[in-house]
């Protein structure tokens, strides 16, 4: 499928100012590689706006990799909450209201459910796997593993934080 120029994001070389797409970088947080390579003259620059998968954590890399997912399922919820409140204020029936309490309580209940499980089944998948391996294996060279820690940080629930204090 032909990606369209608005899926792109236009970075500029810091060191050429040679300005190219890349269709890997995304608004907002992405992960993945932060290092990018120049087309034109090939040196790396650092994006800010990707995180080093091997350096956060697991429920927080499911946020950031679902966020919009699930914060669109939360936008519904919250379209729901205002109708049931619609109708609790227009029929000033309690009976009703009670009624629509609990089923807003479950509608919110059934949501955390399926985003913790869907949460589990990723992180236990190969998907993540295979990612967290190649940031492993970017993060063997100590300099690149450096740099990186000193722009993004390390977290205390991260893979790589674990593979250094395993040994």
């Amino acid at each position: 499928m032909a990606k369209r120029m608005k899926d792109y994001q236009i970075f500029k070389c810091p060191y050429c100012s040679c300005e190219y797409y890349d269709s890997n970088a995304k608004k907002g947080k992405n992960i993945g590689n932060p290092m990018l390579e120049c087309p034109s003259c090939g040196k790396k620059s650092y994006r800010s706006s990707v995180l080093e998968p091997a350096l956060i954590g697991g429920n927080r890399y499911f946020d950031i990799r679902f966020s919009s997912l699930y914060g669109n399922l939360r936008i519904v919820l919250i379209l729901i909450y205002a109708v049931f409140l619609f109708f609790i204020l227009v029929t000033k029936n309690f009976t009703l209201a009670i009624y629509l309490v609990v089923a807003a309580a479950f509608l919110y209940m059934l949501y955390e459910i399926i985003r913790i499980s869907h949460r589990h089944n990723f992180l236990g998948s190969d998907e993540y796997d295979d990612e967290i391996t190649d940031s492993l294996e970017r993060l063997e060279d100590e300099e690149y593993a450096q740099m990186i820690i000193n722009m993004q940080g390390m977290e205390e629930d991260s893979v790589y934080y674990y593979e250094i204090h395993q040994e």
